[in-house]
């Protein structure tokens, strides 16, 4: 019974612990395309994220940016990435990995170093060639978070693929300017666009 009681006390303090190595908040990637970006191959990007909640057990000393499995690098503040605006680009090896992967961001503790979970995650989805920048405010997709049927508002799409938050590709049509998720899971999707002109990825919710 002691030996009982004494596992449940250290499996307790161990979720309150670690419960406490809060994440990185609000979570964000972009990437797009400028002819006159002094960024790698024209392509350009944008990685953000806020601060997590003050730990109560321990003390933030930065930031852990992984693509898939392998951590880029480790820094002391927040947001990385290339724009026309900064020359020479100072996060070039950002896009030095393969092409295609996907980004989390973790918070670092400074006892042993201990990471926090990534809550959420992006997908880079290889170079873009001849791609503008489109304009935030330009909403393709809708609604948005959606109930299941998703309807692309863009032209000359030739496929849309379905990508879970795992990586995998759950989906794919051609020719077609609706999606229809209502057999898939809730949660967050992105739909790889694939048109004459570009390929973006947006991210869709389904609720």
């Amino acid at each position: 019974m002691k030996k009982l009681i004494t596992s449940t006390l250290l499996l307790f303090l161990a979720i309150q612990v670690f419960g406490q190595l809060n994440p990185v908040k609000n979570f964000q990637f972009e990437h797009w395309y400028s002819y006159g970006s002094p960024c790698p191959g024209y392509n350009c990007f944008s990685l953000d994220w806020g601060a997590p909640d003050v730990s109560v057990v321990d003390t933030l000393v930065g930031y852990n940016i992984y693509r898939d499995s392998e951590l880029w690098r480790f820094q002391e503040y927040i947001g990385a990435g290339c724009s026309e605006e900064i020359s020479p680009c100072p996060d070039e090896s950002f896009f030095d990995f393969s092409e295609t992967f996907w980004i989390k961001v973790k918070a670092v503790y400074n006892s042993a170093l201990l990471e926090s979970p990534a809550l959420d995650s992006a997908h880079f989805d290889g170079h873009m060639i001849g791609i503008e920048k489109k304009p935030a405010e330009n909403k393709i997709i809708y609604p948005n978070p959606t109930d299941g049927i998703v309807t692309i508002d863009i032209e000359n799409i030739r496929k849309i693929e379905v990508i879970n938050s795992s990586g995998t590709k759950i989906q794919a049509t051609e020719g077609k300017s609706i999606v229809d998720l209502r057999n898939a899971a809730k949660g967050v999707y992105y739909f790889k666009i694939i048109t004459d002109k570009e390929v973006r990825i947006e991210k869709v919710v389904l609720e």
